[in-house]
């Protein structure tokens, strides 16, 4: 497996980039540790990034657990806060968190396939200095903001989860990419529903592509 080039791994990479930029500014105790060991998992991801295992022996690959068992405990120090910084650090610690999840996914070809989606309904919209706050419910509740007046209360729809993004003092945790008619199962898509849709993945991709 190619792992210096999967998008799983450079998506991770660039997570611990943006927690160690953003650790100094978290509200947390223990916040030296925190960054400690940020910077321990920095080293950790090139031993996984240049390992060249398949799947089945990444997820045994003792510094691959390492990342994700420090992620996890990690996660847990976050504050229960709704600022920005702190949304980012839960964000990229829930991605490398999950990370063995999205690698069973085996071999992937596209960077949209390389995080989660959600299905589900929207359950509130509400007005925000010309875009619209939706409460997105999936089997668990995300903030997603928009700019297109297709998403109502009621609407069924699927949820890219992004990194978090601003609008004022609003966090949106996710983008909208398409809306559905069709009989979805509320909560995570699975690989195959994800390249069935991908012709609506362009935007998604490129915010990725972006970032790494």
């Amino acid at each position: 497996m190619d792992t210096a080039n999967d998008f799983r791994i450079l998506l991770a990479e660039k997570g611990i980039e943006e927690l160690l930029r953003v650790s100094q500014s978290l509200q947390i105790p223990g916040r030296k540790k925190f960054i400690e060991e940020l910077k321990s998992i920095s080293s950790e991801i090139q031993n996984v990034k240049y390992c060249y295992l398949s799947v089945d022996e990444l997820l045994e690959f003792d510094s691959f657990l390492k990342i994700v068992d420090t992620a996890c405990s990690l996660k847990d120090m976050l504050p229960n806060s709704k600022d920005y910084n702190t949304a980012l650090a839960d964000y990229w610690l829930e991605y490398i968190a999950y990370l063995p999840e999205l690698m069973k996914r085996g071999e992937i070809e596209r960077i949209g396939e390389a995080i989660r989606y959600f299905a589900g309904e929207i359950i509130s919209r509400s007005e925000l200095d010309g875009l619209w706050l939706c409460i997105f419910d999936y089997g668990d509740r995300l903030e997603v903001v928009t700019n297109s007046e297709e998403y109502k209360q009621g609407k069924k729809a699927v949820v890219a989860h992004l990194p978090p993004r601003r609008f004022g003092k609003v966090v949106s945790r996710g983008m909208f990419v398409l809306q559905h008619d069709r009989t979805v199962k509320k909560g995570e898509l699975d690989l195959s529903d994800i390249r069935s849709i991908r012709k609506w993945l362009g935007e998604v991709e490129s915010i990725l592509m972006d970032l790494i």
